[in-house]
């Protein structure tokens, strides 16, 4: 996995390929080596997650040559997973928004903050933000994955949406039924039942992803009250592809169109608990960590 990141070599004969002339500056500019763990924006984090960096989009070397990687701090708190966000209690999806750093005034050629963002975390209802976080927080947070980075009307945005800590010991049921499928979740042995997921034809998921589901259906507060009112979920999650949610009284379905990992499917949730914030949330955590890169 590449981490030491080197600069392009200049190329002396120019893109022309006659030599630069006395009014070109590309010569001149510093293109220093640069650090694959301190990606600057999403596309460098993605390449960082999957092991794929490349030069540009992300900061510079601190050592600046080849070699010291094992003994860069930089390094050591990417592999101890430390310096990542604290991530909200029962709040397994979160909204990131990229959010670019202001100009400095008066700089014109080396401005520290030309390129450079930082992120606001906010729950999937679009409330106001409950963290702001760095690229490298990101990076070095351990247990999730993000979805394709999308354009709106406030910029960039994706999601975030964490691996449940308590999935392994989730319960799932699983039997044949007719063309489909029939699974039972519980958050753990002897457990009460939460759910029914029937998947009509093949089964778009693997089985970590109805683990994760479980996991965040069971995590409840302890209070809450089977008589708050029924949540509101979206037909289509921005960022999520190919996929259609809907609710009517006691079940939800998705259903999500041929993939280039899984065929058309529709499937059906039947709830053993009311359809409130939490069980919504856990829902839509659920689909996008069916599409999560």
């Amino acid at each position: 996995m590449p981490t030491f990141l080197e600069q392009p070599t200049h190329a002396l004969r120019g893109p022309d390929g006659q030599g630069w002339n006395r009014l070109s500056l590309n010569a001149h500019f510093d293109r220093l080596h640069q650090c694959g763990w301190q990606p600057r924006r999403f596309a460098a984090l993605f390449e960082a997650l999957t092991g794929r960096q490349q030069w540009g989009g992300f900061g510079r070397c601190f050592v600046g040559h080849p070699g010291s990687c094992g003994t860069c701090p930089v390094q050591l708190r990417r592999l101890a997973r430390e310096g990542g966000i604290a991530w909200p209690e029962r709040m397994p999806l979160l909204l990131a928004r990229v959010r670019p750093w202001p100009l400095t005034p008066g700089a014109l050629f080396a401005d520290p903050a030309s390129g450079r963002s930082s992120l606001e975390l906010s729950p999937w209802q679009g409330r106001q933000p409950v963290l702001k976080a760095g690229w490298v927080e990101i990076l070095n947070t351990p247990g999730h994955t993000i979805s394709w980075c999308w354009q709106d009307g406030q910029g960039e945005a994706f999601w975030l949406v964490r691996d449940h800590p308590a999935a392994d010991a989730a319960v799932v049921l699983s039997r044949k039924l007719g063309t489909g499928m029939r699974h039972e979740l519980y958050g753990g042995p002897g457990e009460p039942r939460l759910a029914v997921l029937t998947c009509h034809g093949s089964c778009a998921h693997e089985a970590y992803h109805l683990q994760h589901l479980a996991a965040d259906l069971a995590d409840r507060p302890a209070r809450a009250s089977a008589l708050g009112p029924e949540a509101e979920i979206p037909e289509q999650l921005p960022g999520v592809p190919l996929t259609r949610l809907a609710h009517n009284a006691d079940s939800s379905l998705i259903h999500r169109d041929r993939s280039r990992d899984y065929g058309s499917s529709t499937v059906q949730l039947s709830w053993d608990m009311p359809f409130d914030e939490t069980t919504a949330t856990a829902l839509l955590a659920h689909t996008v960590r069916l599409i999560a890169i």
